[in-house]
This record gives structure tokens, sequence and C-alpha cells, in this order.
């Protein structure tokens, strides 16, 4: 009877790792940059890199989780293939084709306005929406 719940058990768990989705992209570097910018000054860009690490193309999304940047801030965002002014809710990659690497850059123009702000991306494959990373921008104006 316990080589039976044994067998199950096992069985459960071996099901359930083969359901977790594959990581087809990996970031390169850091997942978090942190920035300081003096008051009246500009981040012209600030960029984190990710890499395709499979043999087929791929397809990446991604959608803003966190922001705190002060509205008084200008700010836009890149990534590959597009730029968009402001931070938007969330877009799509253009296909990343295998060992091609793609990023997410922010730019700020805070002006005359001093303080700190977070702003968090989550970025998945289309195709494997489980696995994902966290790309984190942190800005202090002084």
């Amino acid at each position: 009877m316990k080589a039976f719940f044994l067998t199950l058990f096992l069985f459960n768990c071996s099901c359930w790792l083969m359901a977790q989705s594959p990581a087809t992209f990996m970031v390169v570097g850091e997942d978090t940059n942190r920035e300081i910018v003096a008051k009246g000054g500009r981040l012209d860009i600030s960029k984190i890199k990710v890499e395709n690490i499979t043999k087929n193309t791929i397809y990446l999304a991604w959608e803003t989780v966190y922001n705190s940047f002060p509205k008084a801030w200008d700010c836009s965002m890149c990534q590959h293939g597009d730029c968009q002014i402001g931070i938007p809710k969330g877009s799509e990659f253009k296909a990343l084709r295998a060992d091609q690497q793609g990023f997410i850059a922010i730019h700020v123009m805070p002006g005359n306005y001093s303080g700190e702000g977070v702003v968090k991306f989550k970025i998945y494959d289309k195709e494997h929406p489980d696995f994902y990373e966290t790309l984190t921008f942190e800005v202090e104006v002084k």
C-alpha cells in the first residue's frame, strides 16, 4: 500500500514539473536598473536586454505591473521594435529570432521636479505565459 501511494505521489510531482512552462528567454545582465538624474537633467536611456535562448522564433509580450513615476515627469519607453510616449499598460515585441536580443528601455525628462519613481514590467513569451521575468527601473531625480 505504501508503494502505491509513493508511486502516485511521484507521478503527481512529475506531472506538475512537466506542466511548468519552459524558459524561452533570459535577462542579459541585471533585471533592475537604478538611475540617478540631476534636477533639470534627463535620462536619455536606461535599457534592460533579454535574449531568445531557443532555436526558434519567439514572440514576447509585456505589461506594466507597477508605476510610481511622478506625474510631473515626462516619460517614454521603447521595446524591441517600437517606441511609445508615456509608460503604456502593455504591448508586444517584434519577433525575436533564435539567439537574438531584444530590450525594454525608458527615457525620463523630469524637468525641475525632483523625486523618486519605480516602474516594473512583467515580460513573458506569448506561447508560455507562465514563465516570466520582471524588469525594474528605479529612477531618482536630485
